[in-house]
């Protein structure tokens, strides 16, 4: 059983390939959740839900190009 693996939002936005303010942005315009807060600094993101943002991203860019 492997552990799931959660981001900070500077590994998340690094994962992604945007600056933290751009990650901030998106998640303040609900294109990504708004992460577990585990304290009142501290919110994470499951990778698996941030590799399913970008497969979504994937696909409608490329029904965009059609």
């Amino acid at each position: 059983m492997q552990a799931s693996c959660h981001l900070r939002a500077k590994g998340a936005a690094a994962y992604l390939g945007v600056s933290v303010s751009t990650f901030w942005r998106w998640v303040q315009q609900g294109r990504i959740n708004k992460g577990t807060r585990l304290s009142a600094r501290c919110t994470v993101w499951p990778r698996e839900e941030l590799e399913r943002f970008v497969s979504r991203q994937a696909s409608t860019s490329a029904g965009a190009e059609v």
